[in-house]
């Protein structure tokens, strides 16, 4: 499992380190999580899952930002938060900051 760096801004911000290595083995049955990223929107199966193993997961194929603030029900979280059915994951660009990642 690896670990997330913080950085301290207006708002902390969490830089995820990534690899193409994936979760080491997936729940059973884990349940719909919905999914936010700017104007995408997506209903996962990632119930059971942390958030730093969503981000993994997630990150290339949405083309999210290494740095991004995570919510989860509208509360900040880290990333050893673990997703229940029927949570709502949303990664946000920082207040301010423009453009890709």
């Amino acid at each position: 499992m690896q670990r997330m760096r913080h950085k301290k801004r207006e708002d902390e911000i969490h830089e995820f380190e990534t690899s193409d290595a994936q979760p080491a083995e997936s729940p059973a049955a884990g349940g719909s999580v919905q999914v936010i990223w700017g104007a995408m929107v997506e209903t996962l199966d990632l119930g059971e899952f942390t958030v730093s193993e969503a981000f993994r997961m997630l990150r290339a194929p949405f083309n999210i930002a290494p740095a991004v603030n995570v919510l989860v029900n509208g509360t900040p979280v880290d990333g050893e938060h673990r997703l229940n059915r029927g949570d709502v994951l949303e990664f946000a660009r920082p207040a301010g900051e423009k453009g890709a990642g």
